[in-house]
C-alpha cells in the first residue's frame, strides 16, 4: 500500500501524465500529500491553506497563483493514475476462501450529489443546462469477496446506469458473480454474463415477461398470487426464458410475496409516476408488483432459493459505503472553484479513502480470523481514521511504521470497532458465513 507512494513511482506516473515535464519546484509526492491531508473539509479549503501546508510540511514556498496554475488536465491525469495504481494493487486476503464458488463477487451502484451552478455545462442535472442543478454521478464497484475496489469513475448524472453497464462488459471474467440494482441490467447485459460463463443475481425489472420453460407460457402473476396465498407458500421458484433471439437466456426465477402495506405503497408511487407521464398502470403490472422477483443463473446446488434472497441483500453494503462517504467524510461538500481543482481534490480524497479502505479490510480480516462471529464496522473505522489522519500521513511519508500506527491507534480500541448486531437484521458477514460455511 505505502509502496505505491514511493517518490520514484509517483515521479514516473507524473512524467507519463505530463504533470512532471522538467525539474519542478513542486514534487509529485508533495502535490499528492498536500491534496490528501491539507484539509478535511474541501468546501472550506482555500489555496492559501494549501500553500501554508506545503510550507509547513515540505518547506516549499509557493504562491496561490502558482498553485492555481498547477490544477489542469495534466494534474487530473496524474492523480487518476495514482488512484488507478492503488485500485490495481490487490489485497489477497485469506478471508476470500469462504467464497470458493465464485472468482469475484462484484457489487456496483452509483451515487449522485449536487454541485455549484458553475459546473452545469460539465455535469448537467436532469433539467439540462438551462434548468435544475449541476449533478455529479460516481460510478463505483467493489469485490465483496476480496475487499478490492474494481472501478471508480466520475460521470454525468444524465448518463444512466444501463449505458454505463455496457462499458463494463469487457471486464467480466469467468466465474464472477455480479450483484447489481435492476436499474443497471438489460437483457443484452445478462446474456453477455451467461456467454462469459459468469453469474448474475438481480431483482427482475417489473416490465419483463419471463416465460416458464415447463409450460412455455408467460407467468400469470394474478394466478400465482392466488396459488401462493392458498398454499401459504414462502416462495415460488421456476426456470424461465427471458428475451428473444440472440439475447435470450435461461435462468432461475424466485418470487416472494411482499406484505400488503408494502404493495399498496409500491402501487401508489408507480401510479404517481405513471400519471406524470400520462399513462395508467395495467392490471398485470399491479399484480406483478405483489412480488419481489429475483433472477439468477447460479444453480440450486450452489445457492438455495432462500440463499439467493439473502445474498442479494449484500448489495446494500454499497449503500453503507456511500453513506460513509457523504455523511462522515463529506465528499459531496464542495465549493465553487475551477473544474480541474475540484476534480483533483475529489480524486485525492478518494485516494485517501481507498488507502484507509485497505487498512479497514486488513483489520476486518484480523478480527474475523481471531474472533469468529465478529467483524469490523465500516462506519466506526472511518470515524476513527478521520480523527487520526495526521498519523497516517506520517506512515505514507515513511516517518512511521504501519504496524506502529495500528499499535497506537487501532489495537487499543479494536473492541469498539466491532459491528453491532441489530435486532431482526443479520449483518453481512453473518450472511456470507451462513451461506458458504453453514
Amino acid at each position: 500500500m505505502t509502496a505505491a507512494f514511493d517518490a520514484g513511482k509517483l515521479s514516473a506516473l507524473a512524467r507519463q501524465s505530463g504533470f512532471l515535464q522538467r525539474k519542478s519546484k513542486l514534487k509529485p509526492e508533495e502535490f499528492v500529500d498536500t491534496l490528501m491531508f491539507s484539509g478535511f473539509n474541501h468546501n472550506q479549503l482555500s489555496l492559501q491553506e494549501c500553500c501554508n501546508d506545503l510550507a509547513q510540511q515540505h518547506g516549499k514556498s509557493l504562491s496561490k497563483v502558482a498553485l492555481h496554475k498547477r490544477f489542469n488536465s495534466r494534474s487530473q491525469d496524474f492523480l487518476k493514475s495514482v488512484l488507478a495504481a492503488q485500485i490495481a494493487s490487490k489485497l489477497n486476503l485469506d478471508q476470500a476462501n469462504c467464497w470458493q464458488s465464485f472468482g469475484r463477487v462484484l457489487i456496483a451502484d452509483s451515487s449522485k450529489f449536487s454541485l455549484p451552478e458553475q459546473y452545469m455545462e460539465d455535469y448537467p442535472g436532469f433539467g439540462g443546462c438551462r434548468g435544475g442543478s449541476a449533478l455529479m454521478n460516481i460510478q463505483y464497484a467493489f469485490d465483496l469477496k476480496h475487499g478490492d475496489w474494481e472501478n471508480l469513475e466520475f460521470t454525468k448524472a444524465t448518463q444512466n446506469d444501463q449505458s454505463h453497464s455496457k462499458k463494463t462488459l469487457q471486464h467480466i471474467c469467468k466465474g464472477d458473480l455480479l450483484i447489481r440494482d435492476q436499474g443497471y441490467i438489460t437483457q443484452q447485459y445478462l446474456s453477455k454474463v451467461v456467454q462469459e460463463h459468469a453469474f448474475f443475481l438481480n431483482r427482475m425489472p417489473p416490465k419483463w415477461k419471463p416465460v416458464e420453460i415447463n409450460t412455455n407460457k408467460v407467468i400469470d402473476w394474478a394466478a400465482l398470487y392466488l396459488q401462493m396465498e392458498r398454499g401459504k407458500d414462502s416462495h415460488f421458484e421456476t426456470m424461465v426464458t427471458i428475451g428473444a433471439g440472440k439475447d435470450a437466456f435461461c435462468c432461475r426465477l424466485i418470487a416472494i410475496v411482499i406484505p400488503e402495506q408494502i404493495w399498496t405503497e409500491r402501487i401508489r408511487k408507480a401510479q404517481k409516476q405513471a400519471k406524470s407521464y400520462g399513462f395508467a398502470l395495467s392490471d398485470d403490472y399491479k399484480e406483478r408488483c405483489r412480488f419481489s422477483v429475483f433472477i439468477t443463473n447460479v444453480g440450486a446446488e450452489k445457492l438455495k432459493a432462500i440463499d439467493v434472497v439473502q445474498l442479494y441483500r449484500l448489495r446494500w453494503q454499497i449503500e453503507l459505503v456511500f453513506k460513509t462517504w457523504k455523511s462522515l467524510l463529506g465528499i459531496h461538500q464542495v465549493k465553487a472553484v475551477k473544474k480541474e481543482r475540484l476534480e483533483c481534490q475529489l480524486i485525492a480524497r478518494f485516494i485517501w479513502i481507498l488507502i484507509n479502505w485497505k487498512i479497514f479490510q486488513c483489520i476486518d480480516s484480523f478480527i474475523k480470523s481471531n474472533s469468529p462471529g465478529y467483524a469490523c464496522s465500516i462506519w466506526k473505522f472511518f470515524k476513527q481514521a478521520r480523527q487520526y489522519s495526521y498519523a497516517l500521513r506520517k506512515v505514507l511519508a515513511g516517518n512511521m511504521n504501519l504496524s506502529d500506527w495500528c499499535e497506537l491507534f487501532v489495537y487499543p480500541i479494536i473492541k469498539n470497532l466491532l459491528v453491532e448486531h441489530k435486532k431482526g437484521k443479520k449483518p453481512a458477514y453473518a450472511i456470507v458465513h451462513d451461506i458458504f460455511n453453514p
